[in-house]
């Protein structure tokens, strides 16, 4: 579990610094149009949940997160092909809703795999490999796509985001 939850935020953290380079240098989004998107997708993370409660007792949280992190996987995808604001904005408020999902039950997935006996050092190592994705990704994120193009890199990462 932990190896794979390692692999979700890794795959994560490689596409969070590629999509400002998508937003400025690649459609030349105003700071207007960025704060906006950026506010729907809190907006949708608002709503997504209050509706996670009914969500996640349907599914469970294993599914539940998976469901999400499928769902984050078309963010960088869409951000690949991503034209105008529109697009954009549709973006942010679907990574929004998923990410509500996601957020929402990789704790709770996390509490109900992990002894209650032994939680403490369970969270510890899960904190532990969470920092450690969030450093590795953020940093080879860009030079990935130094190396293969700031296309390819975001597909590259919504590839390994889905696989995760």
């Amino acid at each position: 579990m932990l190896a794979g939850l390692f692999a979700f935020h890794l795959a994560q953290y490689l596409a969070i610094p590629l999509f400002p380079l998508v937003w400025v240098n690649k459609l030349n989004f105003s700071d207007e149009t960025i704060s906006l998107g950026q506010a729907l997708f809190y907006v949708a993370v608002f709503i997504g949940s209050t509706q996670f409660n009914r969500i996640s007792g349907r599914l469970g949280n294993q599914r539940t997160t998976a469901a999400g992190v499928l769902l984050l996987a078309l963010y960088p995808a869409l951000s690949a092909a991503m034209q105008g604001p529109a697009m954009y904005l549709f973006v942010s408020l679907l990574g929004g809703a998923a990410w509500s999902l996601t957020g929402g039950a990789i704790g709770n997935y996390i509490l109900e795999r992990t002894p209650e006996h032994d939680r403490p050092a369970y969270l510890a190592w899960y904190n532990l490999a969470l920092n450690a994705a969030i450093l590795l990704g953020s940093l080879g994120g860009p030079l990935l796509a130094r190396s293969i193009g700031l296309t390819a890199a975001l597909l590259f990462a919504a590839a390994a985001r889905a696989l995760s």
